[in-house]
């Protein structure tokens, strides 16, 4: 138990640390232009940092639960490695439910850009 901890747990950190550098460099073949593009990159970027805390903590907390001897400590960090996992959850429902918004804003956009202004 104590071993898969340690790879868990360290998993999660390095995992939170990966998505954090991948999301401050943009993911490939990633453009904002428009004035709308940046307004959802800044929003993105806020959440996804957030998420990627959370992610990280719970690495942590893993890690610590993992030198802790099964007790009150041990329980009390697992106990909130689910409660953040949960919330990482909940945060990226709330991050794909702003890029559907931001998709369906940028529709009219791309639909113009491809036919012209001769389709109303």
């Amino acid at each position: 138990m104590f071993e898969g901890s340690l790879v868990l747990g360290a998993t999660l950190c390095l995992f939170a640390g990966w998505l954090h550098r991948t999301e401050q460099r943009g993911w490939p073949n990633e453009t904002f232009h428009t004035e709308l593009d940046q307004e959802y990159r800044v929003a993105r970027l806020r959440s996804r940092r957030r998420i990627n805390f959370l992610i990280a903590v719970c690495g942590v907390l893993i890690l610590i639960a993992a030198f802790a001897s099964p007790g009150n400590l041990w329980a009390i960090c697992w106990i909130l490695v689910m409660m953040g996992l949960v919330l990482v959850v909940f945060l990226a429902g709330v991050d794909a439910f702003r890029t559907h918004r931001y998709h369906q804003r940028k529709l009219p956009e791309i639909r113009k850009q491809s036919f012209g202004d001769d389709e109303s």
